[in-house]
């Protein structure tokens, strides 16, 4: 297994939610556990921010005030991180997945909308390489307060991978994306091996996509890439 190296493919990314997570939104799932889920859906700003009539940084804003206002009391960064844990399941075979691309010397990187949070527990425990993801802002007595920092604009993962690309000195062309939804197709437009994970969404149309049921599929694409001569 040591000392492989992919012909192909010299970084793999991921997004998380419903990817190597079960579950479809960690913000989804943070707001129903706090109470603060219907609040949110009925002010709509997600189809807002599709529309361009806010920024993801006010958006991000809007969902924690409602958070924050809901629960009416300090919530720490350790207990939304075991809010989180209580309630996402990660995916089978997302470690396998990770595992093998590390046994071929690719690079592994967390691409997400989510939260920064959770996908750096993640990444820590599959041992993925770099994470990028939407953080939180704390104030010095460690409670969540509205705002945070935007790290991966869900509509503009692109760019984020292009700073991989600068960083790892890895074109594009070998780059591996993996995502599970109409918000990842900023990114499947910039890498040489797109690949959508089925699950609630449909497919995207794009010349190129891969589409996979599950994550095992992904090994096993993964390994015939890596060892075509």
């Amino acid at each position: 297994m040591q000392g492989r190296r992919c012909n192909k493919v010299g970084v793999l990314a991921f997004d998380m939610d419903g990817v190597l997570i079960v579950e479809k939104s960690s913000w989804s799932v943070l707001h129903e556990y706090f109470g603060s889920k219907a609040i949110v859906d009925e002010a709509g700003d997600a189809r807002r921010f599709e529309r361009g009539e806010m920024t993801y940084t006010e958006w991000m804003k809007r969902d924690t005030e409602v958070m924050v206002r809901v629960v009416g009391r300090c919530i720490t960064r350790d207990e939304i991180l075991n809010a989180l844990l209580s309630r996402v399941t990660l995916r089978d075979s997302a470690r396998r997945v990770v595992e093998l691309a590390r046994s071929y010397g690719i690079v592994t990187a967390v691409v997400s909308g989510g939260l920064h949070v959770l996908a750096e527990y993640v990444a820590k425990e599959l041992g993925i390489d770099m994470v990028f993801a939407n953080k939180l802002k704390f104030n010095e007595a460690n409670c969540l307060v509205p705002g945070g920092e935007e790290v991966v604009n869900p509509l503009r993962k692109g760019d984020i991978l292009r700073r991989i690309s600068r960083v790892t000195g890895v074109p594009l062309s070998e780059f591996m994306y993996v995502g599970d939804s109409a918000w990842d197709v900023s990114a499947f437009r910039y890498v040489g091996y797109p690949v959508f994970l089925k699950g609630n969404d449909d497919p995207p149309v794009l010349d190129g996509l891969i589409i996979i049921n599950d994550l095992s599929e992904l090994s096993a694409l993964l390994k015939r890439l890596c060892e075509e001569r």
